[in-house]
């Protein structure tokens, strides 16, 4: 029953955390937006800035990286043999994070030098 409790909390915490921040980085995106063309600050720089997008690919990519080596990380805490109330459940999902940043890394750096080869 613990574990359970033990995996929802961070869970719940950060998917309100992610869905506040997505909310309010959307409304921010857009008043932004929309100031600079109501003073009247569209040249050909502030049109780059305005239409210049997030990579969603490489975002998704990245969460859905974090996510699986969380899941990963969570699956190995559900071993039995491994005590919860010790610190070593916080190394590995530690680990497991990072591992999963890291692959995130490893293929942004190489997508991107794909990209400025055929530049």
């Amino acid at each position: 029953m613990f574990f359970n409790e033990f995996i929802m909390v961070p869970i719940v915490v950060g998917i309100i955390f992610f869905s506040v921040v997505s909310i309010f980085r959307i409304i921010t995106d857009y008043q932004l937006r929309r100031k600079m063309i109501q003073m009247g600050h569209v040249d050909r720089e502030a049109i780059a800035i305005l239409g210049k997008q997030r990579n969603s690919r490489m975002e998704s990519l990245k969460w859905g990286l974090i996510i699986l080596f969380a899941g990963i990380g969570f699956i190995i805490l559900s071993f039995p043999g491994i005590d919860l109330d010790s610190p070593l459940p916080f190394g590995i999902m530690a680990v497991s994070i990072a591992i999963g940043f890291l692959a995130y890394f490893g293929i942004s750096k190489r997508m991107g030098d794909e990209d400025s080869k055929e530049r």
